[in-house]
């Protein structure tokens, strides 16, 4: 919701801080609970796209409509994501590659990483795949996915987060995360918000193979300071939200898209403290446990209903 209202220079850096780590974490994320079952998760995960694809042509259908006072044309493309609907596009693509970087070996883990970041770097020279399939996105964020995957067996972050010298790496992350957000006010004028999305094509100028790896690396050190500073200790209320993830990232866009229609919009989005507490509601509540239960009765009933 803060890119409807980054207009200032205050605002700005936070959107570029918020957006440098967010999407990272949760494919991070996505990838340490990753198992290699492409069936059994891609019968959840393609119902998921397509209903959630046709929904925001309905949606876009309907609200357009609505604005301009008669039936409007809607381009349905189902290769093209709709807004936050890449991430299910790169699930589906992640899962059916899972398989081929599924590894014991810590060298062929290394070298598969290597590989990947040198897909995501490939990809950012052909300036077709910014939309088609989320294709750019899917081989930016290819790396966190594979690194999350990796953790799940003593990798590097739970090493040096969590295991060895938890206080140092404490200390060490706090000096660590100043540095980052000073790093970005002194150059928030220079730097764009784009840099952060993986959408964006090398053009020569702000956009290049070097910058990609700088995001990369501010990305990867965020994410360790977060495994760092995650509590241990059980917080219901951060847990409810922390298991009911995907139904807060698929539905909040809804949401906001119909109040993006809305006569009062301007007040909404003209208002951070109404942005502040829309948060807020929308994160506590589409975390309602009855979210996910619906979400998770859209599947193909072969593959996702079957118990073992």
């Amino acid at each position: 919701m803060i890119s409807t209202f980054a207009d200032t220079p205050e605002v700005d850096v936070i959107y570029k801080i918020i957006f440098s780590f967010h999407m990272p974490a949760f494919i991070f994320v996505s990838g340490y609970f990753a198992k290699v079952e492409p069936k059994k998760i891609l019968s959840r995960i393609f119902p998921l796209y397509i209903v959630f694809q046709l929904l925001r042509f309905l949606l876009d259908f309907i609200l357009d409509s609505v604005m301009w006072g008669h039936p409007v044309k809607i381009d349905m493309q189902f290769f093209t994501p709709r807004w936050t609907l890449w991430y299910l596009m790169a699930m589906i693509i992640y899962q059916l590659l899972l398989p081929v970087f599924d590894t014991k070996n810590k060298r062929h883990r290394v070298a598969y990483l290597l590989l990947s970041m040198v897909l995501g770097i490939v990809i950012g020279y052909n300036p077709d795949t910014e939309n088609f399939m989320a294709m750019s996105r899917i081989m930016n964020f290819l790396p966190f996915f594979l690194a999350g995957y990796y953790e799940k067996d003593g990798g590097f972050f739970l090493h040096y987060g969590k295991q060895r010298n938890p206080k140092e790496a404490k200390i060490a992350t706090m000096f660590l995360a100043v540095g980052i957000i000073a790093g970005f006010i002194l150059v928030s004028r220079v730097s764009t918000r784009k840099l952060f999305w993986g959408t964006e094509s090398f053009n020569g100028g702000v956009y290049t193979w070097y910058t990609r790896i700088l995001a990369w690396i501010i990305a990867f050190l965020w994410i360790w300071i977060l495994i760092v500073w995650v509590p241990t200790k059980r917080i219901p209320v951060i847990e409810t939200i922390g298991k009911n993830t995907l139904s807060i990232y698929l539905l909040h866009t809804i949401v906001i898209l119909i109040l993006m229609y809305m006569p009062f919009k301007d007040m909404i989005f003209n208002k951070i403290g109404w942005q502040l507490l829309i948060s807020v509601g929308l994160t506590l509540g589409l975390s309602w446990d009855g979210f996910e239960r619906l979400l998770r009765k859209i599947a193909i009933p072969y593959y996702g209903n079957r118990k073992k």
